[in-house]
């Protein structure tokens, strides 16, 4: 019976040991393609996508054949016809009828469905790129409420340190209570900084899950990006090898507002076309086949075929209204567009400016840290020696943590202004922008592997 149990409690142990699902890593790369896939903002574009693709399958259909079938049963009496005045009557009739041409109605809608679907590419991609940043500002954001966590730790072993020094010092009748009191009372206050940035962190984590449109393995998971230690940051930051001149190039090439604004602009001009030809005719050819099932006289089968033509001469000036709206719309788009390319031009410097301006301040953050960091030291070894006092120490180790969390951050901040630089000039890694035909056109194409 004895073995029984243990075999038990062995299995007990075990099993659910072997079934606990191991944590998971995700580097910036895997997050970026877990957020293209599952964030619920480009599932919308890809419908608002569709739904322009659906206009221009209508516009078009205006040029194809427009078949129609109808039928019907009735019992009909017609006066004074011999021999039978009255009978039960089956009807059938098939119609034909092709649009020959409209002057420019038609092919002005097709158009617009084509700039207005291109446009909802463009937005698309918009919104891919608008994500990565979003993605990069939550992941690096996670990865510095981490590093803050760490340099919370650090600050609560120091003070520890520092209050079991005064009680000492204290016990041997060299240093006041009120130090023993102050260390305390410091220990405490950074042990509640390390319970915020404990709390700081599990707010980013849902923020990073928010973007990624889901929760990574039920939430256990960590994001890994091999970074060094954090003396190193400033030594291993990544480079600015590029200048203002080059972001704006690319920026007025591959931006894709200006691709989806200048679309809407051609889209806007087809519209007046299409406003402009309700003042001109329209020309169709119809066919047309009556089959009747009766004994009555007067209703035999019949066809017809027939070229038609309608104009409409008044409209109770509609047409004017319209030309006038579609004209102003287009005037409209156009200075939209010189808007956008003034906001690009401010957007791309500005990227450029603070990314150069938290470039220099990782290193000035780096050598604060170092300094901090000997100011520290010798604040300690002052204070055990009896040179100075408890308040020096403290404003020397309140100098170093602020100096830890201050590269922290501005490490941070350098990594997301490269991201807002690649989203200023539409030139997200990993995302292809592919206009024209395409038997996708509403999915946004992935470079695999260049991430």
């Amino acid at each position: 019976m004895r073995l029984f149990f243990t075999v038990v409690v062995i299995l007990g142990l075990s099993f659910p040991a072997a079934g606990r699902a191991e944590t998971l890593e995700l580097t910036l790369a895997r997050a970026v393609s877990l957020a293209l896939a599952h964030n619920p903002r480009l599932e919308i574009a890809r419908q608002q996508c569709l739904q322009s693709r659906g206009s221009l399958t209508k516009a078009w259909s205006d040029y194809l054949p427009q078949l129609d079938v109808s039928g019907g049963y009735r019992r009909q009496h017609i006066d004074n016809l011999q021999p039978l005045d009255e009978d039960d009557v089956g009807y059938g009739t098939i119609r034909l009828n092709q649009l020959i041409y409209d002057f420019g109605k038609t092919t002005g809608a097709i158009d617009v469905g084509r700039f207005e679907l291109e446009a909802a590419r463009a937005n698309m991609y918009q919104l891919h790129q608008d994500v990565v940043l979003s993605l990069k500002q939550s992941f690096y954001g996670v990865m510095a409420k981490k590093r803050l966590i760490e340099v919370a730790r650090m600050a609560v072993k120091i003070y520890e340190r520092h209050l079991y020094r005064a009680q000492k010092y204290f016990q041997a009748g060299v240093r006041a209570k009120i130090d023993v009191t102050n260390a305390g009372l410091q220990l405490s206050n950074a042990r509640l900084a390390l319970v915020q940035a404990r709390a700081n962190l599990q707010v980013e984590r849902k923020n990073f899950e928010n973007v990624l449109g889901l929760q990574p393995n039920e939430g256990d998971y960590r994001l890994v990006n091999g970074e060094g230690p954090l003396e190193k940051l400033a030594d291993e930051k990544p480079a600015m090898s590029f200048s203002l001149d080059m972001l704006q190039a690319a920026a007025a090439e591959h931006r894709p507002e200006m691709k989806q604004v200048g679309f809407l602009v051609q889209s806007a001009k087809a519209a007046v076309g299409r406003a402009r030809g309700d003042y001109f005719p329209r020309l169709d050819i119809g066919a047309q086949y009556d089959d009747f099932e009766t004994d009555l006289e007067n209703l035999p089968d019949q066809w017809q075929v027939g070229v038609g033509l309608s104009w409409q001469l008044f409209s109770g000036l509609r047409t004017e209204g319209e030309v006038a709206r579609s004209r102003a719309k287009f005037r409209e788009i156009q200075a939209a567009l010189h808007e956008l390319e003034l906001a690009i031009t401010r957007e791309v410097a500005e990227s450029y400016l603070r990314a150069d301006e938290n470039r220099n301040a990782v290193d000035i953050a780096a050598q604060s840290l170092e300094l901090a960091r000997e100011n520290l030291d010798q604040a300690e070894g002052r204070y055990k020696a009896g040179l100075n006092d408890m308040i020096e120490f403290n404003d020397a180790q309140l100098r170093y943590t602020n100096a830890q969390a201050r590269l922290v951050t501005t490490y941070a901040d350098y990594l997301v202004a490269l991201a807002r630089i690649e989203r200023a000039t539409g030139t997200t890694p990993g995302l292809q922008y592919s206009a024209g035909n395409d038997s996708s056109p509403c999915r946004v194409r992935m470079q695999t592997g260049k991430r």
